[in-house]
């Protein structure tokens, strides 16, 4: 028997796996000519009203903005797309400036960049002038921790979480975002010896990136 391929078209489509919201792809090799989602997100607290299916969307959406921007500056692309569904889930959970979410290493902040307020500052990334790499405290108060190095997000996550104990916080959520490379330094195991001891209220998300 034979079978008739889909149009390029419906195909894309379906690979999204969004429904209705998808958006129709530009020319080869490039994605969505339109991004109806992330042009309704200024900031996290846009997310909040959206559905499953739209969230995923918001996701696809994000990942070629991203490529997009990378593709025109440089940067650490890599990172970035191994982060793309974990940073919308993120700030589709917690609620910051509020709550703290600390990337580690922080060259996987792009996705968190484009959701927090900057997405139209994305071609000044790592220009003269421009949005840093990395996260940046005095650049956003949606950069919990200015890092750059590896391993020292989770002790960042504790200290932050005591602050706020001890300033008597009703709501006190900090997540740690470490990856496999960075979890092998011995600031990492410390900090996870020292929280635990101390029954610290923080979260540790592991990206495994393999």
């Amino acid at each position: 028997s034979t079978t008739t391929a889909a149009p390029r078209t419906s195909q894309l489509l379906a690979e999204q796996g969004s429904g209705t919201n998808a958006s129709p792809p530009g020319p080869p090799y490039s994605g969505p000519a339109v991004k109806p989602i992330l042009d309704s997100i200024s900031f996290p607290t846009d997310m909040k009203r959206l559905d499953m299916a739209q969230l995923k969307q918001l996701a696809y959406e994000l990942r070629w903005e991203t490529l997009e921007a990378v593709s025109k500056t440089g940067g650490h692309l890599s990172s970035s797309l191994g982060v793309n569904e974990l940073t919308v889930a993120l700030h589709y959970v917690f609620d910051m400036p509020e709550d703290d979410i600390i990337w580690d290493v922080s060259h996987q902040c792009y996705p968190h960049k484009i959701l927090t307020g900057r997405r139209f500052k994305m071609s000044g990334l790592r220009q003269s002038g421009g949005i840093s790499g990395f996260c940046k405290r005095k650049e956003s108060e949606y950069d919990s921790f200015g890092a750059g190095h590896s391993s020292t997000s989770i002790s960042a996550a504790q200290g932050m979480s005591i602050g706020k104990s001890m300033m008597g916080k009703r709501q006190n959520n900090c997540i740690a975002v470490i990856g496999d490379g960075a979890i092998t330094g011995g600031m990492a195991y410390e900090a996870m010896n020292s929280a635990g001891d101390l029954k610290n209220r923080m979260i540790v998300v592991l990206n495994d990136n393999g």
